[in-house]
C-alpha cells in the first residue's frame, strides 16, 4: 500500500482469464480487516477501482476516511497459442478491424 493524502493506493496482478471474464478477491487491509473487490466487466491493464471509505482516516476528523484505489496489472499467458486456438480468439473476440497505430502517449 501506499499513502496519499487520505487515499490508499495498492496494485494487484490478475490473470487475462479474470480480466475478460471478470473475478472476485479480497484483499487484506493494513488493519486486516478484508476488502472484497468485485468486477463483472472486462478489466484492462491500468484500470483502477475506488473502494470508497476504504482509505486511511482523515488526520482532522477520525470519522472521515479516504479511498482505496485498486489499479489492475494483468498477467498474459507465457505458452505458445497453437494456429486453432488463434483462431478461436479472432472468432470469439471479432477485433479484425481495429489495425495497430502509433501515437505519442506522452
Amino acid at each position: 500500500f501506499e499513502r496519499k493524502g487520505d487515499d490508499l493506493y495498492t496494485n494487484v496482478t490478475i490473470s487475462l482469464q479474470d480480466a475478460l471474464n471478470g473475478f472476485e478477491m479480497e484483499i487484506q487491509h493494513l488493519d486486516g480487516h478484508i476488502v472484497k473487490v468485485q468486477r463483472d466487466k472486462v478489466t484492462w491493464p491500468g484500470a483502477r477501482l475506488r473502494k470508497k471509505d476504504e482509505g486511511m482516516p482523515s488526520l482532522e476528523n477520525n470519522n472521515k476516511k479516504g479511498m482505496l484505489i485498486v489499479t489492475f496489472d494483468v498477467e498474459f499467458p507465457k505458452t505458445e497459442l497453437s494456429d486453432e486456438q488463434k483462431a478461436q480468439i479472432i472468432s470469439i473476440l471479432q477485433q479484425q478491424e481495429i489495425k495497430p497505430k502509433a501515437y505519442n502517449g506522452l
